[in-house]
């Protein structure tokens, strides 16, 4: 067994998160110019060069950085909406996740939702840190994973040992840890084998947990052998495949097993066969001790961007140390039942590549077969919920909601962590909380499934769809900081997106750009939310011209932008709306073939806006006039680009005209 510290000759290795030299080292053992020994029961690892033919190095080293990025690509980004989710229906999971922070139920989180084996959704809430100082949450902080280590890690890691042929499922569990202790009962007459399946299933019987602090007496910190002795002869609680029992005791066992037959520690199978292998660079155990006085540290360096756990007895709060007890004090931060460290981009692509018969990017770690083996209630326990290292249906299994698929299976963690994956809908729900920070004591159960819940609601095509750079300009919208009751939104199409910096043009730094180049008048209805709760104190509407060239009649047109602006005004009634006329166009550039014959109709439509803006006691600001060609409804030629965009004296005459507005 291994506390953590690894060494290589007589060079101490951090093998934290990994850097590039042992990137480098992993490749050329994989190709046999390195060589690693793993000497069991001792922490030290001697590697030292084949006698392979080194002319091989340099071929490999060209091909090693083109390797690693293959595997460090990060799940491409979409818009809910591109996704098949309805992002209005997504706010109802930031409320959820908003009003436990409120409540100080957690100090802060962060969603993902991976959906078709893409990024459909990722945010992040409140504070990663409110003790002793205030630190804010980042959609790329590291979490202790707590128990969901279980099933992203060890689980996995069994999986591929069965899969290689190394183990059965059926084994019995003393095939591997000698001395381990069968069930019998009280009368010795009826007996039954504990095995590899009934460990991941919850199953065996073992203990829920052990009593740290009388084995760290009569072990010492950390022991794993130690721990791995009382585990293997403590009292059995029922027979084997009667009942279902979470216990840490089982993932520890098994963790046993993968080092036994791995020749490797838990930390070193799972970083080479799993998280290298997806590129999840920000995913490893973190290995801790207790130094001289008392307090924790780790052995490795750690990443950054943690959030850390609870506030120990003597004030210091874990931060990079595991915060289950069993792991940290016994098992040194290296452990089957708690320990991994990780990011929600990590997590979502380990349930992007689960969702793909187990393989990302063109890297697999598991066979589509041992994927289904995993998620499955194996018969023999079918009424107990648990499949091999994951829950079905178990009573703990309330992550899940109540809306998503009857095949959905997930864990959670102590610390507050959760991971959902629903194959039917290739729909997974990562939600990482730091909820034991700065302490114990807060429930994260309920928050769970309403998170679920919103999103597996939201899980249904919009009915309408647009342009790529509609939802690259969406997600951009939703990485800066939200719309506040100072400020001032600039609301359109490409003439207002390509205004550009509109807060230096009109001489106000609360000014905010929410144009879109080839956005119409139900795509600025369908991205409301992302303005209208934060209550702006002003909103220039200027929107219409793409409709136009869509055939759509004056009054269609316009009865969509009453829509709109009743929206505005029942969702943000403080906001000042100023409705701005459609701008003229120029036919004779002949660039926009739809728009032709469309001259006459844009003041149809104005004529319609400023109806609509005297009725709902609106400012209407009719740009119109500012732009036309002397005794015509014609864009002047020497304002545009091409017959509707503008020039830049055309924006001039456009910032002029609402600069006395702002």
């Amino acid at each position: 067994m291994t506390t953590g510290r690894f060494t290589t000759e007589n060079t101490e290795i951090s093998p934290g998160f990994q850097t590039e030299e042992q990137k480098n080292r992993l490749c050329l053992t994989a190709c046999g110019i390195f060589r690693t020994v793993y000497v069991p029961g001792s922490s030290v690892r001697k590697s030292t060069y084949s006698k392979q033919n080194m002319k091989t190095l340099t071929s490999i080293l060209v091909l090693l950085f083109g390797l690693q990025a293959a595997t460090a690509q990060p799940l491409q980004r979409v818009a809910p909406e591109q996704a098949g989710l309805d992002s209005r229906k997504l706010m109802y999971a930031d409320e959820a996740i908003e009003t436990a922070i409120a409540g100080k139920e957690i100090p802060g989180a962060v969603l993902a939702v991976v959906r078709n084996g893409k990024m459909a959704y990722l945010k992040a809430y409140g504070n990663k840190r409110i003790y002793p100082d205030t630190e804010p949450m980042t959609v790329n902080t590291v979490f202790d994973m707590a128990s969901c280590s279980k099933s992203i890690s060890t689980a996995v890691c069994t999986m591929i040992l069965a899969e290689r042929g190394k183990i059965r499922l059926l084994d019995p569990v003393s095939r591997y840890i000698p001395g381990f202790k069968d069930w019998e009962s009280e009368d010795g007459k009826d007996k039954k084998v504990i095995r590899i399946a009934d460990l991941l299933t919850h199953s065996s019987g073992l203990p829920p947990y052990a009593p740290v602090a009388e084995l760290e007496q009569k072990y010492g910190s950390p022991n794993p052998a130690g721990l791995m002795e009382y585990i293997a002869g403590c009292k059995r609680d029922f027979k084997p495949q009667t009942g279902f029992q979470y216990s840490c005791l089982n993932f520890i066992t098994l963790q046993h097993i993968i080092e036994a037959v791995s020749g490797q520690s838990l930390r070193d199978f799972a970083r080479e066969n799993v998280f290298d292998v997806l590129g999840m660079k920000h995913t490893d155990y973190l290995p801790c001790l207790r130094d001289k006085n008392g307090k924790w540290i780790n052995t490795v360096p750690l990443p950054e961007n943690i959030a850390p756990t609870e506030k120990q007895p003597d004030g210091q709060v874990l931060c990079g140390q595991v915060h289950d007890p069993l792991a940290r004090i016994l098992n040194g931060g290296i452990s089957g039942n708690a320990g991994v460290f990780s990011c929600a981009e990590d997590i979502a692509i380990l349930c992007a590549a689960l969702q793909n018969g187990g393989e990302w990017n063109g890297h697999r770690i598991l066979s589509p077969q041992g994927v289904k083996t995993m998620r499955t209630v194996p018969r023999a326990t079918a009424d107990l919920g648990r499949s091999p290292g994951w829950d079905v249906c178990s009573p703990y299994a309330s992550n899940a909601g109540d809306f998503f698929g009857p095949n959905t299976y997930g864990h959670t963690g102590y610390t507050g962590t959760s991971v959902v994956i629903d194959p039917d809908n290739d729909t997974s729900v990562i939600l990482l909380t730091n909820a034991v920070h700065p302490e114990d004591g807060h429930s994260v159960v309920r928050l769970r499934s309403l998170v679920a819940n919103a999103v597996a609601a939201s899980l249904y095509p919009a009915p309408r769809t647009y342009t790529d750079h509609y939802y690259k300009r969406f997600l951009q919208f939703m990485d800066e900081p939200a719309i506040g009751s100072k400020d001032i939104v600039m609301l359109g199409n490409s003439l207002t997106e390509n205004g550009g910096d509109w807060a230096a043009r009109l001489g106000n730094k609360h000014v905010r750009n929410r144009g879109i180049i080839g956005d119409e008048v139900m795509g600025v209805y369908d991205r409301l939310h992302q303005i209208l709760p934060g209550q702006p104190a002003k909103l220039f509407l200027l929107i219409g011209v793409n409709d136009v060239s869509h055939d759509l009649t004056a009054d269609s047109i316009a009865g969509m932008i009453r829509m709109t602006v009743e929206r505005i005004r029942k969702e943000s009634p403080d906001t000042r709306l100023y409705l701005q006329s459609l701008l003229p166009i120029n036919e004779s550039f002949g660039r926009y073939k739809r728009l032709a014959g469309k001259t006459n109709l844009i003041p149809e439509i104005n004529k319609q806006l400023e109806a609509l803006a005297k009725e709902k006691g609106l400012t209407y600001i009719n740009l119109f006039p500012l732009f036309t060609e002397k005794g015509s409804n014609v864009l002047r030629a020497d304002l545009t680009t091409d017959g509707l965009h503008l020039k830049e004296e055309g924006y001039k005459i456009w910032a002029k005209a609402l600069r006395k507005k702002i």
